[in-house]
């Protein structure tokens, strides 16, 4: 049965990018930053594509941010997406519960069947946007899956819990936030990269709530002691009544 699947992506920094504290202390300096699809949702838009593929259907990115996160998009239907959802706002807001917000009033009104998420971004780390998105819309959801299927209107996934599995099956419609190691997401042909420059993207004006949570402070992590060379001298055991005695600086 063909499926109709919103993914919603993040544009976050490239994970090998140098950030800098910008000079209001409270965001990074972007210049200079390359942006990416955040990994787990990167899965996400791999786990759409798939279930295209088994069963038919339509695929619509939408990502929430300022002008640059067009990019990101296209990067999406370059890998097989058929269209885009350009919520603007201007600039990202920090608070998830204004992101989801925003992510409800647009998808509500569109009919999808399955909303996609990765289980966080790897900016914040928050994990919060697919449930707040399931409690907004009244659908069931499912964080952290590693396996993902649909079969007729039900979906089954599967979750780590507590060194086990657990399986979890509901009816759609239904949010899944899934881990990358769900899978490897595919990387865009050549000719998914022309045809993406004439997919449609749909722009709109976020409708963002006011924000109760914002971000006070950023700063650097401490710096790193240097590291100390021991030398076992006249036996490990006199090294370790050293360690014990504190003697030795451990916190290195």
């Amino acid at each position: 049965m063909p499926v109709k699947i919103a993914i919603c992506i993040k544009q976050t920094p490239d994970t090998e990018a140098r950030i800098r504290i910008a000079a209001d202390g409270q965001s990074i300096e972007e210049e200079g930053v390359s942006w990416i699809i955040s990994p787990h949702d990167e899965a996400a838009v791999e786990q759409a594509l798939q279930l295209k593929e088994a069963h038919g259907g339509h695929v619509t990115v939408v990502a929430l941010g300022p002008r640059r996160v067009e990019r990101s998009i296209r990067e999406a239907l370059a890998m097989g997406s058929d269209a885009g959802l350009h919520l603007v706002c201007e600039p990202m807001p920090a608070d998830a519960s204004v992101i989801a917000g925003a992510l409800t009033k647009a998808l509500r009104p569109r009919g999808f069947d399955l909303i996609l998420t990765g289980e966080q971004a790897i900016d914040l780390a928050g994990s919060q946007v697919p449930q707040r998105l399931s409690i907004a819309l009244g659908w069931p959801c499912v964080v952290a899956a590693e396996t993902l299927s649909i079969k007729g209107r039900m979906v089954q996934a599967r979750r780590p819990a507590e060194q086990k599995e657990a399986l979890v099956r509901f009816a759609l419609p239904g949010v899944v936030g899934v881990n990358r190691r769900i899978g490897e997401p595919r990387y865009p042909s050549f000719k998914g990269i022309m045809r993406a420059k004439r997919k449609a993207v749909e722009v709109d004006v976020a409708q963002l709530a006011e924000g109760r949570m914002i971000i006070e402070r950023l700063h650097y992590p401490p710096a790193k002691a240097e590291g100390q060379v021991q030398s076992f001298g006249s036996g490990i055991e006199d090294t370790v009544a050293r360690l014990l005695a504190g003697h030795i600086d451990t916190q290195v």
